[in-house]
């Protein structure tokens, strides 16, 4: 590279994907000030990555997962663009230090599959860290309060996490600064993580309660359809793409009750509410579903391991004093199957943004046929990949939310 640095110099970026012998890069490399992107994934004997020894403007994406990288240098500040940081399947990472989370820019990190047992403390002020995988990291205890504007968690699977904070409080304080949009998807994912403690069962559903009433009143508050959307990453989540039309939140973890905050509550797949005369008010927020799977019993009919992915859907009936009726019917989330135990039960707590504005066949308007809705009755669904309906659905719970709750629910965060 001291040869080639001339002819080089307004490279933006540099793959070196699987290239098994490499242990180490020049320090010059960082005279490359053009450099947006360096990838090293799949470098198995990769450990010494320089010292960072001036500023890098332009480099956005660092990628070193599958190296024997140990820790990321106190240089890395020098990363002043860096927004993604992939460090996954780092089998001798085993910490990450708080120099790490003064990067301003960072956007996503990936520690997937590492040793770490902890994050420092100092993540909850990452202010613009969006994304967060820690999925079979099996040595992690606990996790501290995350950054309030965090939308994406993902720690399946981390089979020793016992500990999880509550971010109440800084969900709360940083609500005004929250920025909404239609399609903004929001999703905490604790799946296979059997060790987790009553109080981290609690926390999780703190702010899950949090998460979907700052989401429905910023939701009930846009107007401008006319904002750009933003790209989505696929990963594993390639058929959740098909929900993105529509704004959501979405919580998931080992659990086999409905959460407390929970006005209404049944056994089984399906629910029926008598409506109070006044529920469709200009303050309605939509509802909020949760729903218990029992896999052990799911398992023990089917006896195998069905194809990767359950649909898993809810139909609405509004009925009106009047004898009319109205279906709505909508996809909530495509499940995985294949990476669960089979003596677990789930517990999903979902939001969506309303769809009370769609046209009812035979009203003036949506809003006048909802008003003389007295009663809805809701069937959840679980469908395999050849439309078989699947018994998994144990228990099932809807919330009426409402603007006017909003603050009392921040308050009691603070």
């Amino acid at each position: 590279m001291k040869h080639l640095e001339e002819s080089v110099v307004g490279l933006t970026a540099i793959k070196l994907i699987n290239c098994k012998s490499l242990v180490s890069l020049p320090t010059n490399i960082w005279k490359l000030k053009s450099l947006e992107s360096l990838d090293l994934s799949g470098c198995s004997k990769f450990q010494h990555f320089p010292e960072i020894s001036e500023a890098m403007k332009h480099l956005e994406f660092l990628n070193l997962s599958g190296t024997m990288v140990k820790e990321v240098p106190p240089s890395i500040g020098n990363l002043v663009a860096l927004r993604k940081l992939n460090l996954a399947k780092c089998n001798y990472l085993e910490v990450v230090h708080d120099y790490l989370f003064p990067l301003t820019s960072l956007q996503e990190l990936d520690l997937s599959s590492t040793k770490i047992k902890s994050l420092p403390a100092n993540i909850k002020q990452a202010s613009q860290l969006s994304r967060l995988c820690l999925n079979d990291c099996n040595s992690l205890e606990y996790l501290p309060e995350l950054p309030p504007l965090l939308q994406c968690l993902k720690a399946n699977r981390c089979t020793s996490l016992k500990t999880v904070s509550s971010s109440s409080t800084a969900l709360a304080q940083g609500w005004e600064k929250y920025i909404f949009y239609r399609g903004l998807y929001e999703k905490h994912k604790f799946s296979n993580c059997p060790k987790l403690d009553e109080n981290a069962r609690s926390n999780i559903l703190g702010d899950a309660q949090l998460r979907i009433m700052r989401m429905a009143t910023a939701s009930s508050k846009f107007k401008d359809d006319k904002i750009e959307q933003p790209s989505y990453d696929s990963d594993n989540d390639y058929f959740e793409g098909f929900l993105r039309k529509r704004s959501s939140v979405a919580i998931r973890f080992c659990g086999n009750e409905i959460p407390n905050w929970f006005s209404h509550k049944s056994e089984g797949c399906s629910i029926k509410i008598e409506l109070p005369r006044d529920w469709f008010s200009t303050d309605f927020l939509g509802f909020a579903l949760s729903l218990v799977f029992d896999f052990a019993t799911f398992y023990m009919t089917v006896g195998y391991v069905p194809h990767d992915y359950l649909t898993v859907g809810c139909k609405y009936n509004f009925k009106t004093s009047n004898g009319e009726s109205h279906e709505v019917s909508h996809h909530l989330y495509y499940l995985r199957t294949n990476d669960r135990r089979r003596d677990s039960h789930e517990m999903f707590v979902w939001w969506h943004d309303n769809f009370f504005e769609e046209v009812v066949e035979g009203a003036q308007s949506p809003t006048a046929f909802y008003k003389l809705v007295t009663e809805v009755n809701v069937d959840f669904a679980v469908m395999d990949f050849i439309n078989r309906k699947r018994n998994l659905v144990e228990k099932c719970g809807i919330c009426l939310l409402y603007g006017k709750d909003a603050e009392m629910i921040k308050q009691r965060a603070l």
